[in-house]
């Protein structure tokens, strides 16, 4: 095996027992220790790819980011209306983080290193990006009010969005996030969507809200 795919097996390693760790203990309560024995390596290839805990923890987020950003973006890039696109798109970002376990800890991580990482803000700030976009086809295709602007309804979907993942955790009831970003949207759309095309997003809310994204990934 070439030096380089050997080095990204032992990364993939890292991350991985890191992630099982996470998952098991808690980001606090996991010593490096741990996670160097759980990936059956030594120190110093621990301390090749990564130089400490947060480190490690910044590379899950990014990597969790990304995961979760192409889910959305495989619904976003469908023809279907925008506002369609975006509303499916969290649903489906929704059942995608409950089933892959590195993106679970990475939510979790991504909110503890809020604003004490790059990695946390260059994920919050995709994410914006990816949102100001899809609120801003849905305006061209006449869906929202001529108020609505874009940036702003971004910032307020991703905030909502975020504060119902974390009060369903903190809950210990994860089991019902779906029924809160349907209750969010509820919330969100009246102010959003235009009167003549508002009772048409509510049904696809309904409809939505009801369906099971297929899993992507694995838990």
């Amino acid at each position: 095996m070439a030096r380089q795919a050997r080095s990204e097996v032992t990364r993939r390693k890292i991350i991985d027992a890191a992630v099982d760790q996470f998952t098991e203990t808690g980001y606090p309560a996991t010593g490096l220790g741990d996670i160097i024995e759980r990936a059956e390596l030594t120190k110093g290839a621990f301390y090749y790819h990564f130089d400490a805990k947060e480190a490690l923890a910044e590379a899950i987020i990014e990597e969790a980011g990304t995961r979760m950003l192409a889910t959305f973006r495989t619904i976003t890039g469908s023809s279907s209306p925008a506002l369609e696109n975006l509303i499916h798109g969290t649903f489906v970002v929704t059942d995608f983080t409950a089933a892959d376990k590195l993106a679970w800890i990475g939510m979790q991580l991504l909110r503890t290193f809020s604003g004490l990482n790059d990695a946390a803000g260059r994920v919050y700030g995709s994410w914006l990006d990816d949102l100001v976009e899809q609120v801003g086809h849905a305006a061209a295709e006449g869906d929202l009010r001529s108020d609505v602007d874009p940036e702003s309804a971004a910032e307020v979907i991703l905030g909502s969005m975020l504060g119902a993942e974390a009060l369903s955790r903190a809950t210990g009831t994860d089991d019902d996030l779906r029924e809160r970003v349907a209750r969010t949207w509820e919330l969100l759309l009246p102010a959003m969507v235009d009167d003549e095309s508002l009772e048409y997003f509510r049904e696809f809310l309904a409809r939505e809200s009801l369906r099971r994204s297929p899993m992507v990934g694995g838990a």
